[in-house]
């Protein structure tokens, strides 16, 4: 008799283990595994045990109907630690399942391109496994210009200069906002940081429609699957259908809703060593939600900034404390400016 899909899912997670295939955290009351298609089915993937793995459930709603591949780029890209081993085991296990079965004329050919991708990408330098931490994308450092010391010195990945009395100590990788306080967020290449922050960001809140009281994730986990779409007639249903309940989009006041500072910032060093198990006490492993992501060279804390400016291209920060449950720092905008996806980070 086949397989139901509750089934299948509690299956698959006895077969790979307890983990998310694309961020890695354990399974746990609070991050319960769902079922993920590795070949979407918008793609013509079946829905056989053979194409299903175990997800969370805030990696399979962001992840939508993207290549598992180009997904995979994206959860390195985010500093999470995503399984490319248990997902070229599962592209194999479609393919000979395929071969044997029969049928999927749609699938094949899909299947047989993401098969390449990730072969090729594993056969070059940046090697994907789970039981090794995720290589830094961050682009390559621009050429010094005419004041800076050209007797810099090579530190780990990052280029550690001298420039007009600070020096380089990393890379911006990644810019993130998040246009609704508790919904998920949006990666973008460039941004312009005004003193409350990055533009756009939480720049609705959600509040009951009757009551008009705030609506948070603390309390409706579900809120963070969900990537809002700018339609905001659209997201007010779309939400209310998630929570059971009418809501509305009330903007911030003063253009943002963050809750403590301007910008959060967190570097992808500090996310590997949580999911290592180096937690600083208090905090959680969990997604830090931060605007700016940076590369540091190991060993580099950014939880020592506190107290000092920080410049991110044009902009200039001044790190205020380090967060009681999460991990980086916030800071403040002292000079606001537009940051961009390879631009230093100074101190």
């Amino acid at each position: 008799m086949a397989l139901n899909r509750a089934d299948r899912l509690r299956a698959a997670v006895q077969r790979d283990g307890p983990t998310c295939i694309w961020c890695g955290r354990g399974f746990s009351g609070l991050v319960a595994p769902t079922t993920e298609h590795v070949v979407p089915r918008l793609k013509g993937g079946p829905s056989w045990l053979e194409n299903e793995v175990a997800a969370c459930r805030r990696c399979n709603s962001e992840r939508g109907h993207r290549g598992p591949v180009e997904w995979l780029e994206e959860c390195l890209g985010r500093g999470w630690r995503p399984d490319g081993q248990r997902l070229e085991r599962s592209l194999a296990r479609l393919a000979e399942a395929i071969g044997r079965e029969g049928g999927q004329r749609r699938a094949r050919p899909y299947l047989d391109a993401q098969l390449r991708r990730l072969r090729r990408r594993a056969a070059g330098p940046a090697l994907i496994s789970a039981s090794r931490p995720a290589q830094s994308s961050a682009p390559r450092a621009p050429a010094l210009g005419p004041t800076a010391d050209r007797s810099s010195r090579a530190v780990g990945s990052v280029v550690d200069v001298v420039h007009a009395g600070r020096r380089v100590v990393g890379r911006l990788e990644q810019v993130w906002v998040y246009p609704v306080k508790s919904l998920a967020g949006t990666p973008v290449a460039t941004v312009e940081i005004g003193p409350a922050g990055p533009r756009g960001d939480r720049a609705h809140s959600v509040v009951a429609a009757d009551s008009g009281e705030p609506v948070r994730a603390k309390h409706s986990p579900v809120l963070a699957t969900l990537v809002p779409t700018g339609d905001l007639p659209a997201d007010e249903r779309a939400i209310g259908a998630a929570l059971g309940r009418p809501v509305r989009l009330q903007p911030a006041s003063g253009g943002s809703a963050a809750d403590v500072a301007a910008v959060h910032l967190v570097s992808r060093q500090a996310i590997d060593r949580a999911a290592a198990g180096e937690v600083p006490e208090g905090c959680s492993a969990d997604d830090p939600r931060a605007n700016l992501l940076l590369s540091l060279p190991d060993g580099d804390d950014e939880r020592a900034w506190v107290g000092r400016l920080v410049s991110v291209g044009e902009v200039v920060l001044e790190v205020t404390r380090t967060p009681k449950h999460c991990l980086g720092v916030y800071a403040n905008v002292r000079s606001g400016g537009v940051v961009a996806v390879g631009d230093p980070v100074l101190l």
